[in-house]
């Protein structure tokens, strides 16, 4: 049985991100220092890539270059929103609210994008919401209402930002939208640098360069790829991986013991998973409402 292209890429963005709750616990800096150097670094070496290979030339913003940089600005407000919802919430109901994100996406893409909003795309996407229902409302105790209006505006913008995306990806190569995207955000949270000492981000470096330079810069160009190959309703149910995941590293590694409603809620995200992969054969080589991303942008010069 064939998995169509951009599932594998989605599913390991996802279940790597799953991981990083863990690893900004063990970084001694507030949020918005980790935030910039997420973004500056996985710049970085997202820009000596393309150097390195000499594809600088596909950085040049020629198609929608208003929607390009604004999608850099809904980066940084995006993450700055969600860190400030887990600053004032416990993770249990940010990532609830947070997670609505994909279901506005799913809603939003008929209206944007074209797409023809499928049963079997509602049936993933409620099967998956309730798994993360699960796993979270159970932890959920005091509600700090700038907290909820933060993780609101978060996921707003989190489904914002995947519909823009999608509507970039047939113009640019997946490696240019990284650089565009984590550059423009970086330099709107840039201030933040100054509240963290030299001696604080000596010793956070290393997991600040695999937060920025593996999670952000190179997984960011596996990302792209998936959200130019897939549909918006199938990459909505896919995004689910990334919390459900978490719980499994937050057991492992930090020995967070999950309750029996967790792992039943982690059970109904993998079945959301596994029903949109293969539950909508008549899908798998079906024309979407974009056409695919341009191959040429892809190859080597």
């Amino acid at each position: 049985m064939t998995i169509r292209r951009g599932f594998p890429e989605i599913a390991t963005c996802t279940l790597a991100w799953g991981s990083i709750g863990v690893i900004v616990k063990n970084v001694t800096l507030g949020a918005a220092p980790i935030v910039f150097f997420r973004l500056s670094l996985g710049m970085l070496v997202v820009l000596a890539w393309l150097a390195w290979r000499r594809r600088l030339h596909t950085l040049r913003p020629d198609r929608r270059p208003v929607l390009l940089v604004l999608s850099g600005f809904v980066l940084a407000v995006h993450w700055v929103t969600l860190f400030e919802g887990f600053k004032r919430l416990d993770v249990a109901p940010t990532i609830l609210i947070v997670f609505l994100g994909p279901v506005l996406m799913a809603v939003g893409a008929p209206f944007v994008l074209r797409e023809r909003l499928r049963p079997v795309a509602v049936l993933a996407l409620a099967l998956a919401f309730g798994g993360i229902a699960l796993i979270t409302v159970p932890d959920i105790s005091d509600i700090d209402g700038l907290g909820v209006l933060s993780a609101l505006a978060s996921a707003v913008l989190f489904a914002v930002l995947l519909l823009v995306g999608k509507l970039l990806a047939p113009h640019y190569a997946p490696s240019a939208l990284v650089v565009w995207q984590l550059g423009v955000a970086a330099v709107l949270v840039s201030p933040a640098l100054a509240s963290a000492s030299a001696s604080q981000v000596g010793r956070a470096f290393p997991l600040l360069l695999l937060l920025g330079a593996g999670f952000t810069g190179m997984l960011g160009i596996l990302f792209w790829r998936a959200i130019g190959a897939l549909e918006a309703q199938q990459l909505g149910v896919m995004f689910y991986l990334e919390p459900a995941s978490a719980v499994l590293y937050a057991w492992w590694l930090l020995g967070e013991q999950p309750t029996a409603l967790t792992l039943a809620g982690g059970a109904l995200v993998v079945a959301a998973g596994l029903v949109i992969i293969f539950g909508d054969r008549a899908a798998v080589g079906a024309p979407s409402g974009l056409p695919e991303p341009i191959p040429a942008k892809e190859t080597s010069t």
